[in-house]
């Protein structure tokens, strides 16, 4: 099922070739793009608008467009697609998308994006959700699609419209309003893998000078049924539990996870939103030998508050608010002991847009302002499994909370202009922090359609990280993490159910710092990386009954191995004072699965049956264990799923889905040690609406 074995340095042996391709492959073409400047003649529109695309994009200009016109490497999960897909989650779409690999753990799954793990940037109707405070940031069932028109995804740096953390992507979920949908509709679900239960009923009204839209769901399930012996520790908070009371043998209850959503909007100037959401997530973890399994527990529940403005000043130009307050409590139990942590933001931004030159140019130009609280933020310290042996009886692991406060203040701008069948942009912002060092980011790039149904894509772009809550408790350097990454995309989309697109890209990152899975040794020492690979998607309509889509994406990384410094123990010195002994750890860069591929059927049995069997596969994957100086590797993955879609027959819509349809035995990554994939299910979704 899985290897073990010393440490090795090996990646996929196309990785020279790959990374040279990319680099001179980005500067020849645009260089031949702005050559190509002179031989074009201004046209006298810029198409900004959408037309009958359905695929719309709203984060790559804050302004909705065509998503393969769009000044970014994009894509767009439709509503029809959520419905295609068949998944209840966003991590289940994220999986199915190129660039991304989702590695499941017992806390949640911690999603890849081309090779660069917690590096998404996630919006819920552009509202920042997850925590500020951690980069191990774990995704499950928190985000309820229920309620959600489609997914905006864009690969590559976006900070220059979002500012910090928009890393080597973003996610936006854009919610239904009651323009979308009008009526009452109602969905339950059930699955055999978990027990799932599911709900949810939307509403939405629209009475053409204004429109709300409400969307409630809830969510039970026995996400992890594994027993675990360690029931009790903590004890009095003096001393750990004694042997009797600390060992025994007990079950995770359910995870639970219940979201509220409502907006309402006065004509198109004014848009007022709330949501509120409570999860609670059940598991047990194990150290890497099975004697010591315990349970925690972790929760989010977030509130946010929000308000948009829009008025037109003039045909050419107009100005829009933005303003919310979120907060976000970050609860965790360890065994018996509850740790309640929390953030909030305040956050408000102007922009404003005009046209110049017969609308051939874009100007988008803004500044923002935003407060976050970090209130009782938990640094672990210690390694938990080697404390929780029979033999320790008077020893806690180290950990402390931290309190802190972070203001920014941006400007930013970004200048898009048509020249016929060429475009060329370039935007800029700076960040100003009260806290860590001021940054400065950009990015530029050109489309350019030589042919009506073929666009090429060049765009160059930076990127930075905040730092996390155990830099700020230990002051380290306060130089940002900083990403470099270039794109090359060719997009052929000859019409609605065609397309191909053919993406090069190369991540560059600098002072690369990340904070072991394990809290056992702490904050790697700063370094770099370069990351580049291959994306390709498509999609075919073959009759008017059968289609085929599907992704594939592959990888390579090279730069220095990641460097710890353990403290193993300390002494006393002659003088009297206690002084720490560290050494040092080493162990090759993470990148998850370096190859990833789906592929889908959609057969339309009849007008009314639809038949998607699905293929997965992922290539192999490593779980690093530093403190004992070994790599354990799991084997590649191949997984299909089947999903019918049955419409107009019953009074409601029925969804029948089949997942891991061999029940195909897998181990995955965890936490101290690897844990069982997702086996065998099957599940049931039903849709009533009037």
């Amino acid at each position: 099922m899985f290897n073990v074995k010393r440490r090795t340095e090996t990646r996929s042996g196309y990785d020279i070739t790959m990374k040279i391709f990319c680099r001179y492959m980005c500067g020849s073409v645009l260089f031949l793009l702005m050559f190509a400047v002179s031989f074009t003649y201004a046209s006298d529109t810029m198409l900004m608008f959408v037309g009958e695309d359905l695929e719309i994009l709203s984060i790559a200009s804050r302004r909705e467009e065509a998503a393969w016109r769009a000044p970014a490497v994009a894509d767009v999960i439709t509503e029809a697609d959520i419905d295609k897909i068949g998944e209840c989650s966003l991590v289940g779409l994220l999986g199915k998308s190129a660039g991304f690999y989702i590695n499941e753990t017992e806390k949640g799954c911690v999603p890849y994006l081309r090779g660069i793990p917690d590096s998404v940037l996630f919006l819920y109707d552009t509202v920042p959700v997850g925590s500020g405070a951690h980069k191990s940031g774990f995704i499950n069932n928190e985000l309820s699609l229920a309620s959600i028109k489609r997914i905006e995804i864009v690969r590559g740096a976006g900070s220059v419209l979002w500012g910090p953390d928009a890393f080597a992507g973003l996610v936006n979920a854009v919610p239904m309003t009651g323009k979308d949908f009008q009526g009452v509709e109602m969905g339950i679900g059930m699955s055999s893998r978990d027990e799932a239960k599911s709900a949810y009923i939307n509403f939405g009204t629209d009475s053409g000078h204004w429109n709300s839209f409400t969307s409630f769901s809830a969510r039970s399930a026995i996400e992890d049924d594994r027993s675990f012996n360690v029931v009790g520790f903590w004890n009095n908070g003096q001393t750990p539990a004694n042997p009797d009371d600390r060992f025994g043998r007990d079950t995770p209850g359910d995870s639970e996870y219940i979201e509220f959503y409502s907006s309402v909007s006065l004509e198109k100037w004014l848009t007022l939103s709330a949501r509120f959401s409570e999860n609670t997530k059940v598991y047990s973890i194990s150290d890497r030998t099975g004697d010591s399994i315990w349970k925690e527990e972790r929760s989010m529940p977030a509130r946010t508050l929000k308000i948009e403005l829009a008025r037109d000043m003039g045909i050419n130009s107009g100005v829009r608010f933005t303003g919310y307050y979120t907060e976000t409590e970050l609860n965790q139990t360890i065994i018996d002991k509850d740790f309640d942590q929390s953030e909030s933001s305040f956050y408000a931004e102007l922009i404003f847009d005009r046209t110049f030159f017969a609308s051939n140019g874009l100007l988008t130009t803004g500044a923002s302002w935003r407060k976050t609280e970090f209130d009782d933020i938990l640094v672990w310290k210690s390694f938990m499994p080697d404390y929780l042996s029979e033999e320790n009886s008077f020893f806690f692991p180290e950990y402390t909370a931290e309190d802190y406060e972070n203001r920014l203040t941006s400007v930013f701008g970004q200048y898009r202009h048509k020249l016929s069948n060429l475009e060329l942009w370039l935007g800029l912002r700076n960040d100003y922090h009260d806290r860590f060092e001021d940054k400065v980011s950009y990015s530029a790039g050109a489309s350019w359609s030589f042919l009506p149904d073929l666009i090429l894509k060049t765009i160059y772009g930076t990127a930075y990280r905040t730092p996390f809550a155990r830099q700020v408790e230990e002051d380290v350097d306060t130089r940002l993490e900083r990403i470099k990454s270039a794109n090359v995309q060719i997009a052929w989309k000859p019409g609605k159910d065609k397309k191909l697109l053919l993406t090069f890209f190369e991540n560059q990152i600098d002072n690369h710092v990340i904070e072991d899975r394990y809290a056992g040794a702490g904050l790697s020492i700063p370094n770099n990386q370069t990351i580049y690979g291959v994306e390709l998607e498509g999609a075919l309509r073959i009759t008017d009954f059968l289609s085929i889509s599907g992704n594939v994406t592959a990888l390579g990384n090279s730069g220095p191995d990641e460097a710890y410094l353990y403290k193993d123990y300390s002494y006393i010195d002659n003088d009297g004072k206690i002084q720490d002994h560290f050494q040092t750890l080493n162990y090759a860069y993470d990148a998850g699965a370096d190859t990833m591929v789906n592929v889908a059927v959609n057969w339309n049995l009849t007008d009314k049956i639809t038949f998607v069997p699905r293929i997965r596969y992922f290539s192999e994957t490593r779980l690093y264990f530093p403190l004992d100086d070994v790599t354990l590797e799991c084997h590649e993955v191949w997984l299909m799923d089947i999903y019918f879609k049955i419409r107009e027959v019953f009074p409601f819509d029925l969804d029948i889905y089949v997942e891991n349809l061999a029940d195909h035995d897998y181990v995955v990554p965890g936490t101290y040690t690897f844990k069982n994939g997702e086996g065998f299910n099957a599940g049931v979704k039903a849709v009533l609406k009037w």
